[in-house]
């Protein structure tokens, strides 16, 4: 059946419980956890957030930490670049109904399947454009998709084309065993596009993969950045080397210290009237403790709480709490080239005595401290078609039991690995972010706990900073032993955030781990019998989390659930958190005094 819009409606009393047991959420920024205190990037000069006379723009001050790259290809959470348009849009609703709602973006009317979600059709809009007035349709979307997995420029994101959607062949082009023309992409017209699927996706599926995280990129532009060899281009790394075609178009942009984004009035969304916002200023400033100041100076809309600032406001009427769907923690690398790390005893020793309770009380103060890796404020719903939160589920408590924190096993595993290394003293290394001063005292806390448990004089843990993004590029590299990170999930379907695990994930974060049994739940809860077995797939993601515990692959250290204070001339779409868009800060409105 094709739909103009489809709204999922969100179960209120179960997201009132969750919210009342835990105290927020984070929209997912793999380099910057809330709550962290890194070092100011230049955040340039004040910009105060007065509220707007009558016909003044009205402007949202926003903040990150830093950007590098506007590429859809490349830029790690590519989901929040409202520069881009894409085939679906995924909104608040703004009528105060507190929908989460899936709109037609870039096509007349949301994609559809005829075949049981194998096959799906997407008919583009006739008026759609880039800034430059380039036209946007199903031929500007197939080349997008084309680059996106090109064999020889190897994009970060490339998987999103055969993962969990898995486009026929899309995967084949990507290791340069097939043709383009093999790949079930197919432009029907200039305002058509057919794709097929080499296994049946739900509409929820397609619409939170392909059909929001597929952007169309600026053909010559694209063209225009590629070096000689065709490995690399610099769409999207300059201002002048990219279009807009989003909500917002870019502004203005210096790198290190400011975006701004102004409203584009052709974007089909703002003409729908989800956009009300004339400008985001967004500042590039990474200090927690600056961010705050900032705030309370009123250079800011929004301030996360933390620490004794949390203490201080969480009764706040302006705060919002949300859940996050993400554990962070400390990656392992069991393929390390430091030998002990391939000791499982080893890296369970470490597992069991985490100084987990201790990193989120004392180093976030607001945060939970799990034993698990999947997050408390994901859900799964059973074959009775009641929606739980999957933490309440008898096979997730069991994890939990499993492996709650127990120094005594921990100290038993050591002594096991200290004595297969031959009684020598065992050295590894821990990566944590350059500058963010949360994830130096998490690693503090660890060496403190660590070095207390198994003797300063059999192991020793050294501390290493690098820059948030190259220190994933090394644990894609596999050049660490331990590395802050964070492991996200897909709050829409916890199964296919696990393909990261898989044997032939695109670009893995290098942990030695490999497992057949894995692979082949993923396959069948993600394509086959167990995808249409609700309890079955429930149990079968608890297994899966146990596989990759039972290796130790990461060693959870907090949920980040945040609590934010918001500026009272904001007036945002939603006062309930909704999965995707948060609270949606870019959707919200500003009055004058």
């Amino acid at each position: 059946m094709k739909r103009k819009s489809l709204a999922l409606l969100l179960v209120v009393a179960l997201l009132v419980t969750l919210l009342a047991a835990c105290s927020g959420g984070d929209k997912p920024k793999p380099t910057d956890p809330p709550g962290s205190d890194p070092v100011v990037t230049k955040p340039g000069e004040s910009l105060p957030t007065e509220a707007p006379e009558p016909g003044e723009p009205k402007i949202f001050y926003d903040w990150t930490t830093s950007r590098s790259s506007w590429s859809p290809h490349n830029y790690t959470n590519s989901r929040i670049l409202n520069v881009f348009s894409t085939m679906v849009g995924i909104v608040s609703s703004v009528d105060g109904s507190d929908q989460l709602l899936f709109v037609p973006h870039d096509t007349e009317e949301l994609p559809y399947s005829e075949d049981g979600g194998k096959t799906w059709i997407c008919k583009f809009r006739d008026d759609l454009e880039f800034t430059d007035g380039t036209p946007i349709n199903a031929k500007t979307y197939e080349y997008s998709m084309k680059m996106l997995v090109d064999p020889l420029l190897v994009n970060k994101n490339a998987s999103y084309l055969f993962d969990p959607c898995v486009v026929t062949n899309a995967k084949e082009y990507y290791l340069g065993e097939c043709d383009w023309e093999d790949v079930g992409v197919k432009v029907k017209d200039d305002l058509t596009l057919e794709i097929s699927l080499s296994y049946p996706a739900t509409e929820i599926d397609f619409y939170t993969t392909l059909g929001s995280l597929i952007w169309p990129v600026h053909e010559e532009l694209y063209e225009k950045g590629m070096n000689e060899d065709r490995t690399s281009t610099t769409y999207g790394t300059d201002m002048d080397m990219m279009e807009s075609c989003g909500p917002f178009y870019l502004k203005d942009w210096v790198l290190d210290g400011y975006e701004i984004l102004a409203r584009n009035d052709k974007n089909p969304l703002v003409k729908a009237g989800y956009y009300f916002l004339d400008e985001v200023n967004t500042r590039y400033v990474s200090e927690n403790a600056t961010r705050w100041q900032m705030f309370q100076n009123g250079e800011l809309d929004w301030g996360a709480l933390s620490g004794d600032n949390y203490e201080a406001n969480k009764n706040d009427p302006r705060a919002v709490k949300a859940m996050s769907p993400n554990v962070w923690g400390i990656f392992v690398n069991g393929a390390s080239k430091n030998e002990i790390m391939h000791d499982n005893d080893f890296r369970l020793a470490l597992y069991y005595s985490a100084p987990r309770v201790a990193v989120a009380t004392e180093v976030y103060v607001l945060y939970d401290s799990p034993n698990y890796m999947i997050a408390k404020g994901i859900s799964v719903t059973g074959s009775d078609g009641v929606t739980v939160p999957y933490r309440e589920t008898a096979k997730a408590k069991a994890i939990v039991e499993k492996f709650s924190d127990n120094d005594d096993k921990a100290l038993e595993l050591f002594e096991a690995a200290y004595e297969r290394n031959g009684n020598k003293k065992i050295t590894v290394e821990l990566t944590y972010f350059d500058g963010q001063e949360a994830m130096k005292r998490t690693g503090e806390v660890c060496q403190e706990k660590w070095e207390g448990l198994f003797g300063s004089d059999r192991f020793e843990l050294k501390l290493r900073a690098v820059q948030p993004m190259q220190a994933y590029d090394n644990y894609e590299l596999g050049d660490y032993d331990l590395g802050t990170g964070v492991d996200l999930a897909n709050e829409f379907n916890r199964w296919a955030s696990m393909v990261v695990w898989t044997s032939d994930y695109a670009n893995p974060t290098i942990t030695g781990f490999a497992s057949e049994e894995f692979d082949k739940l993923y396959h069948e809860t993600m394509y086959g019998e167990l995808l249409l077995d609700a309890d079955a797939r429930i149990d079968a993601l608890a297994r899966m989390e146990e596989i990759l515990m039972d290796y130790c692959v990461f060693i959870p250290t907090m949920e980040n659930n945040n609590t934010w204070l918001v500026s009272e001339r904001v007036e945002l779409p939603t006062y309930t958190y909704l999965p995707w868009v948060s609270y949606g800060f870019f959707q919200s409105d500003i009055y004058p005094d």
